[in-house]
C-alpha cells in the first residue's frame, strides 16, 4: 500500500513539476510573439499597400506565403515558430498574419496595391 501511495506522490510531482516548467516557457513565448507583434504593428500602418509591406518583409528576411479566402481578403502569413507543447497538445505552430483588403477590381486576385487592414498572430494546431 505505501508503495502505491509513493508512486502516486511522485507522479503527482512529476505532472506538476512539467506544468510548472512549460508554464514558464509558454509565458516567455507569448511575451515574444506580443513584443514581435508589435513591432510589426508600429512599423507596419493600416492602409499600407501590399507592396510595401512585402518589401518590409523582404528587408526583414521574413519568409511569407500568401493566403486567403474570405471574397476580396488575402492575408500574408509569416512563420513566427512554435508554441511550447504541453500534456494534451502538440507544439502549435505561430504566424503573423497581415491583412489585405482588395483596393480595386478584380476582387478574387491579391494585388500589389491591395490595403493593410490588420496584423494579428495565427496559431495553428492539435490537442487531444
Amino acid at each position: 500500500m505505501r508503495l502505491l501511495l509513493g508512486i502516486g506522490v511522485l507522479v503527482v510531482l512529476i505532472v506538476v513539476g512539467v506544468n510548472a516548467m512549460v508554464s514558464s516557457e509558454k509565458k516567455e513565448t507569448e511575451a515574444r510573439l506580443q513584443s514581435t507583434l508589435s513591432s510589426y504593428r508600429s512599423a507596419l500602418q493600416t492602409g499600407t499597400t501590399r507592396e510595401k509591406v512585402e518589401a518590409y518583409l523582404h528587408q526583414q528576411n521574413m519568409t511569407f506565403a500568401r493566403t486567403c479566402c474570405e471574397p476580396g481578403v488575402f492575408s500574408d502569413r509569416a512563420d513566427l515558430g512554435e508554441e511550447p507543447r504541453n500534456i494534451f497538445c502538440q507544439p502549435w505552430k505561430v504566424s503573423l498574419e497581415l491583412q489585405f483588403k482588395n483596393s480595386e477590381p478584380p476582387v478574387n486576385v491579391a494585388k500589389g496595391s491591395d490595403l493593410l487592414t490588420g496584423i494579428d498572430l495565427h496559431r495553428e494546431g492539435v490537442c487531444f
